[in-house]
């Protein structure tokens, strides 16, 4: 066994692991030029390539770490008080959340994962209405999905986008917002059981090229139209949903 086989998790191939360090890197960036997708996308790799128990808090660590990053290089544009409001409800949410989310049998928690980055990749748009209650009411029920399936970044970033008229400050309060439910989510599954000392080396890695994602991604947030890339993620995201319900599916039989 060689040195960097050690230090990464005994539960995935030493080619599983390298393989999400480097999308790490990319998703990341993807999300920190256009906006969303990023996050979606690496769930969905994960959860083709990982065991179904540690899919949502290894991407919460990995998830928080990117989304600090991007934070930090747009904390001057955030809405705090509106990511404030939101993050109140994230906790009733997370809380609810997190005692179904320990109790689902791989099976089913991969045809939810399958059918909620589905629902993602061809959601409806709708408007929220402005005000402290329904932003409180969005935190509290996308952080009970974020117990479950995760990648709920793109739903909270098509409900907010009409409420603004910067799409750097969207990005900068969504980054507020998902960060919140990344810490309780962490806190939460680690007060359950699962243990992030297995996943250590794997998440100092995914973090790192997650941060170095979203320097190299700001670059490209005034310079890379969403609608061009979304085509193209939709795609990606299709087929690796139908591959996670496959999947489900085949387990359940």
């Amino acid at each position: 066994m060689t040195w960097l086989e050690w230090w990464l998790p005994e539960q995935l191939s030493l080619v599983a692991s390298l393989s999400l360090v480097v999308i790490s890197f990319f998703t990341s960036a993807l999300t920190a030029a256009v906006g969303i997708g990023g996050g979606v996308m690496l769930l969905a790799i994960m959860a083709n390539l990982m065991p179904a128990a540690a899919i949502i808090p290894v991407h919460g660590v990995v998830q928080l770490g990117s989304n600090l990053g991007r934070l930090l290089t747009l904390a001057g544009l955030t809405d705090w008080r509106m990511a404030g409001w939101f993050s109140l409800g994230s906790v009733f949410g997370a809380l609810a959340g997190g005692q179904l989310a320990v109790s689902i049998p791989p099976a089913f928690l991969q045809l939810a994962l399958g059918s909620f980055i589905l629902y993602s990749a061809w959601m409806p748009v709708f408007r929220l209405p402005a005000g402290r209650k329904s932003i409180s009411l969005l935190g509290a029920g996308t952080a009970f999905l974020a117990m479950i399936v995760a990648g709920i970044a793109p739903f909270v970033f098509v409900v907010l986008k009409d409420l603004f008229s910067d799409r750097r400050a969207l990005i900068a309060t969504q980054t507020a917002m998902m960060t919140t439910q990344q810490v309780l989510k962490i806190v939460i599954f680690g007060s359950l059981g699962f243990v992030f000392s297995d996943w250590y080396g794997l998440l100092v890695l995914m973090v790192g090229t997650g941060f170095a994602g979203t320097l190299s991604g700001k670059y490209f947030l005034n310079r890379l139209p969403a609608e061009r890339v979304q085509p193209i993620l939709k795609a990606l995201l299709t087929v690796m949903a139908f591959r996670l319900l496959y999947m489900g599916y085949g387990s359940l039989g």
